[in-house]
């Protein structure tokens, strides 16, 4: 068998292989702490919450790769004037100068929602990012077979032999 910078094949393939579904356990992992998150500042806002009507700043109807998220301007139960850096949570549908009421977190003033509007909205994106991760998966497994039996010709990776072990007998073909 061949080696490249002095490792077999074999290796490569197996290393490759085990690349790409560690990459695909990471994308699983990101998916999952996408809805996580949302999950966790909601609950924040559900333990220390409060109510007020915001002024949307700015819709955050950027191009790609720009800025785009909208921005609000609210008063809290203590009249203060809060406009959260982050943005806003949920914001689908908002218009600049549109009066929206919200639910803040009174001890972290940034962590804004749209009221009536949840983490489960977070499910759809990461089961999206999840699914062109699984794609891209498939893809790269695809083409890493097709090279491996192009370079080999073993059609699944290598051939299996059984090996008698003391005390079993060997399996005849």
């Amino acid at each position: 068998m061949t080696t490249i910078l002095g490792v077999s094949v074999k290796v490569w393939y197996r290393r490759t292989i085990q690349l790409i579904l560690g990459l695909f356990v990471l994308v699983t992992a990101v998916s999952g702490m996408l809805v996580a998150n949302a999950a966790l500042g909601d609950w924040q806002i559900s333990r220390d919450r409060g109510v007020a009507v915001a002024e949307v700043v700015d819709p955050g109807n950027g191009t790609f790769g720009e800025q785009s998220k909208v921005l609000v301007r609210y008063r809290d139960s203590e009249a203060v004037y809060h406009s959260p850096d982050r943005g806003l949570k949920y914001p689908t549908g908002l218009n600049e100068g549109e009066r929206v009421w919200v639910e803040y977190q009174r001890s972290d003033t940034e962590n804004v929602k749209v009221m009536g509007r949840s983490w489960t909205l977070s499910i759809l994106p990461a089961l999206s990012v999840w699914a062109i991760g699984a794609a891209v998966t498939v893809l790269l497994l695809l083409v890493v077979r097709w090279r491996w039996v192009r370079r080999t010709g073993e059609k699944f990776g290598g051939k299996f032999t059984a090996r008698p072990s003391s005390g079993n007998q060997a399996m005849s073909e």
